[in-house]
């Protein structure tokens, strides 16, 4: 069979499984994560390690098939980057990569085996073969090498070129308890399909707001219809003026959550901003109304402060509490031993912000083992979620104040 040949049978063959994966009843992550990455990407591994092909020929002609199918399912537009869904998990990607790099990969383990082989005849050849086509392979030294490089050149382009594409990453990498972010993963893992692609396309900046319509040339006006300042993605999930009943909706969605977790006990005394519960001004006055107070006894006294906003605004959220609650929290050492402001900041895709380490240290204090601490935080990431996505498909509509989302 001629070069041509084979490699028209490589793109016959690639176009079929991705034909049969599209049509397969399964969520978008599935058709990603177990059928294209354990499975398609393994069935070529051969045919990446003997065949004649280059890593230009593979990533034009093989990564294009792949890309096409991976934005249908998740529903990119062509126009949109897929380096955010290429990072790790951890980085709020997929943990996904196309065939050039398993290319790479086989092609690199093929080199190393013909550099360190005890046969002399093939020792030979590899030396012999040292050229700018094979010289490529040659710099890695193992497949993790490869992926990290691969990983790398996309984060800086996210990080460097990518200005809206990147926003959401650039701030997560720099204001997110990374400790979680794996939490957050799973929690999207479990999302139904609407509402993951909805993730994904958040993270991109790639969902239809007017700002982006305009853009793609679908509308000509990008002012948001109530407030006629541009409707960007942070304007309909964290910052439009008319919208502030909406997000009150979001925060005390979550609250609501929280202030289950914290029943309280002979020993305790629970207070929440929210109907249905004592009042924290009962504690603080009129002046300060924090989210919810947890008083053990006069011992020991939280005073938790939740925000909810854009990830941009993670590390300016933690800075305006902390400075508000100062006072407060010097007033109430008068009364309490102990006195410990839990600042509570997440964004609206419910990443959490590295001051989140003091609700950690707080559901470890008052008892919950890890198991169910990291119940607890999917289920805030589930609710922020799901409550930015309904602001979402209600943007431009009138609100009619629905009950506090309780999943």
């Amino acid at each position: 069979m001629s070069d041509k040949d084979h490699k028209q049978e490589l793109i016959t063959l690639l176009e079929d499984i991705m034909s049969e994966i599209d049509l397969k009843p399964l969520h978008p992550k599935n058709k990603i994560l177990l059928v294209y990455s354990r499975y398609l990407l393994s069935k070529f591994s051969w045919h990446f390690t003997v065949a004649t092909l280059s890593k230009t020929w593979v990533s034009e002609n093989m990564d294009s098939v792949v890309n096409k199918f991976v934005r249908k399912w998740l529903e990119i537009p062509v126009s949109e980057t897929l380096s955010n869904v290429f990072q790790t998990s951890n980085k709020f990607g997929l943990n996904i990569y196309p065939p050039s790099v398993k290319f790479t990969q086989c092609q690199t383990i093929s080199r190393k085996a013909s550099k360190t082989s005890p046969n002399d005849c093939i020792r030979n050849l590899w030396k012999s073969t040292c050229d700018n086509t094979n010289i490529q392979y040659d710099v890695y030294t193992s497949t993790k090498e490869v992926l990290k490089s691969f990983k790398s050149a996309q984060e800086d382009k996210l990080q460097n070129h990518l200005l809206l594409q990147g926003s959401f990453f650039s701030n997560t990498t720099k204001f997110s308890l990374s400790t979680l972010n794996n939490l957050w993963s799973k929690s999207q893992s479990r999302l139904p399909k609407s509402i993951y692609n909805f993730t994904i396309r958040y993270i991109n900046n790639t969902l239809p707001t007017r700002k982006n319509l305009t853009k793609w040339g679908i509308m000509s006006n990008s002012d948001c219809s109530l407030c006629l300042n541009p409707e960007t993605l942070l304007h309909v999930v964290a910052g439009c003026q008319s919208y502030l009943p909406r997000f009150t909706w979001r925060h005390d969605s979550i609250l609501n959550f929280i202030s289950k977790i914290f029943q309280p006990d002979h020993n305790s005394t629970l207070f929440v901003d929210l109907p249905g519960y004592k009042s924290p001004s009962i504690i603080t006055g009129d002046t300060y109304r924090p989210d919810l107070l947890l008083s053990i006894s006069n011992d020991c006294l939280y005073i938790l402060e939740l925000s909810v906003g854009y990830e941009s605004n993670l590390q300016t959220n933690v800075d305006r509490k902390r400075e508000r609650y100062k006072d407060l929290i010097t007033q109430q050492k008068d009364h309490f031993k102990t006195v410990k402001f839990i600042n509570l900041s997440i964004s609206a895709l419910g990443v959490f912000s590295k001051e989140c380490n003091t609700f950690m240290k707080m559901l470890n204090e008052v008892g919950l083992d890890k198991k169910h601490q990291n119940f607890c935080v999917k289920k805030i990431m589930s609710i922020a979620i799901r409550t930015t996505y309904y602001i979402f498909c209600c943007r431009n509509k009138d609100w009619t104040d629905p009950d506090l989302m309780n999943i």
